[in-house]
């Protein structure tokens, strides 16, 4: 009874390993994988943050130029690792977020994303080309438990001074719409976040007044 209790128990080991094969194999594919995306982190944030920064007057296209022949090729030539096929949307942002995103109104396609992406993540406040107003509408929906009590408002409202320095600072966002092709030289520090460091504060500089 013995010897047989012995054997069952060296059987149940023997299909266990042989089970566990299949995920010895994974484990060790994840764990090659793994190290190839941490080898080559630094370059890729490198990468996305070089999108963020200079892609955003392009179109869909040139942005793939810009990305392909001068980022990546200079990393490729400073022998920074990097994924060659890096693809900055799905790594600055992940699905749950897009979802988010398309629930609200952004359509799904891959240029809306990049442009949520650099609404969201660059430092500067955009300056957004929207003719069809789409960037508006999702705008809107995504903050309109942020907004002012105003809500939005308009490059010619003869409170715009007061609505902007209410909003920056209360920190609360401020929709500009209707923006031509000339801008008020009032806007010009906003755009550029000219701001000046007072303590712990960030002051907001203008030809007139801090």
């Amino acid at each position: 009874a013995t010897a047989k209790a012995t054997a069952d128990k060296m059987t149940a080991a023997t299909n266990l390993i042989k089970s566990l094969e299949g995920e010895r194999i994974r484990w060790t594919s994840d764990a090659k994988r793994f190290a190839d995306r941490k080898m080559k982190l630094v370059g890729d944030c490198a990468l996305s943050c070089a999108f963020v920064s200079y892609s955003g007057p392009f179109n869909h296209e040139f942005r793939k130029k810009l990305q392909q022949e001068y980022i990546l090729s200079d990393c490729i030539k400073r022998d920074i690792p990097v994924t060659l096929d890096l693809n900055p949307s799905t790594f600055l942002v992940d699905d749950a977020t897009v979802a988010e995103w398309n629930s609200q109104g952004l359509p799904k396609d891959d240029l809306s994303i990049q442009n949520g992406i650099l609404v969201t993540q660059a430092t500067r406040w955009p300056l957004l080309i929207d003719p069809q107003a789409q960037a508006c509408n999702w705008l809107k929906r995504r903050e309109a438990k942020n907004f002012p009590v105003w809500g939005t408002t308009t490059l010619n409202h003869p409170r715009l001074r007061d609505q902007l320095e209410f909003a920056m600072s209360e920190g609360k966002p401020l929709l500009v719409e209707g923006v031509q092709e000339e801008l008020d030289p009032m806007l010009d520090p906003v755009l550029e976040k000219n701001t000046v460091k007072k303590g712990n504060n960030d002051i907001w500089k203008n030809s007139d007044k801090n």
